[in-house]
């Protein structure tokens, strides 16, 4: 991997083993990479995308797992499950517990079963101390709840003590919601949605964001912004995503990349060889 330049971006939250990528990931990183992209952290949603995710890890030194069952694949949750994902989270390329959470919005497993399933892996990030990329639709009053336990579990004298908790991915909550979830020292994960929700709702979040508390991610191949819209996504596209927060905040484009990735750095602990010029 090349140094890094001064301003650079990172993707903090992008399926980079997905179909849409099969064909052509080298010239997917390769065109991020012009656009000032020089980092990624590629979550699971299951046990397999888990170990795809890390298996890319290895072959692109830029390129960070998370490991973690999606609460939409929480129906695949077995006895075993959580011995694999231990084993799986001992690697030292995986610097997160992720995709994890609760969704309420599809109806793809049932919510005990989805509570279960973080729980246990809110469990393996406190023993790992790893944090947590977190997953929330129409959830976040069930999600707070078993938040507020695990974080008070987690500030007793016999559980290692973690820096930053985690993330709250693709967040489009309110106001409470976000300063309960920097109060609580967890970040703000702002993808491409942003770029085409309501203008006054989109603009008044940003307002209140406390930008050291804030990192990028595209979601790929999902939540492509503006003007892309309806293709696929990608990480070539975060400065997109920076740039409508530019225009909404009057923050410029370098204090963005520069605070953003250091918030990415910090979060998920990237390593000092990777983040030294």
């Amino acid at each position: 991997m090349p140094d890094l330049p001064e301003t650079f971006w990172v993707d903090t939250h992008c399926h980079l083993y997905m179909e849409p990528f099969r064909d052509d990931l080298p010239e997917v990183l390769s065109r991020a990479q012009h656009q000032g992209v020089m980092g990624y952290v590629v979550p699971g949603i299951d046990l397999e995308t888990s170990r795809a995710a890390i298996e890319l890890s290895e072959h692109y030194p830029s390129v960070f797992a998370a490991v973690g069952i999606h609460p939409n694949y929480a129906t695949r949750w077995e006895n075993t499950s959580f011995q694999e994902l231990r084993a799986l989270s001992s690697h030292p390329k995986v610097v997160a517990i992720g995709e994890i959470g609760l969704d309420y919005y599809r109806d793809y497993a049932p919510p005990e079963l989805q509570k279960a399933a973080l729980i246990a892996q809110l469990e393996l990030a406190a023993e790992r101390n790893l944090p947590v990329i977190l997953h929330q639709r129409n959830s976040f009053h069930d999600l707070q709840i078993i938040l507020k336990a695990w974080l008070q579990d987690t500030e007793s004298p016999n559980t290692p003590t973690q820096g930053a908790r985690g993330v709250f991915h693709a967040f489009e909550g309110g106001p409470e919601e976000l300063t309960w979830i920097t109060q609580h020292g967890f970040y703000i994960g702002l993808a491409g949605a942003i770029t085409y929700r309501p203008l006054e709702r989109t603009q008044s979040l940003v307002q209140l964001l406390p930008l050291d508390h804030v990192v990028l991610e595209t979601d790929s191949p999902y939540l492509t912004p503006v003007p892309h819209r309806g293709k696929r996504n990608e990480p070539t596209y975060i400065p997109l995503i920076a740039e409508k927060i530019s225009s909404l905040s009057n923050i410029p484009l370098p204090t963005l990349a520069n605070t953003t990735s250091t918030n990415a750095i910090r979060l998920f602990n990237l390593p000092s060889s990777w983040s030294s010029h």
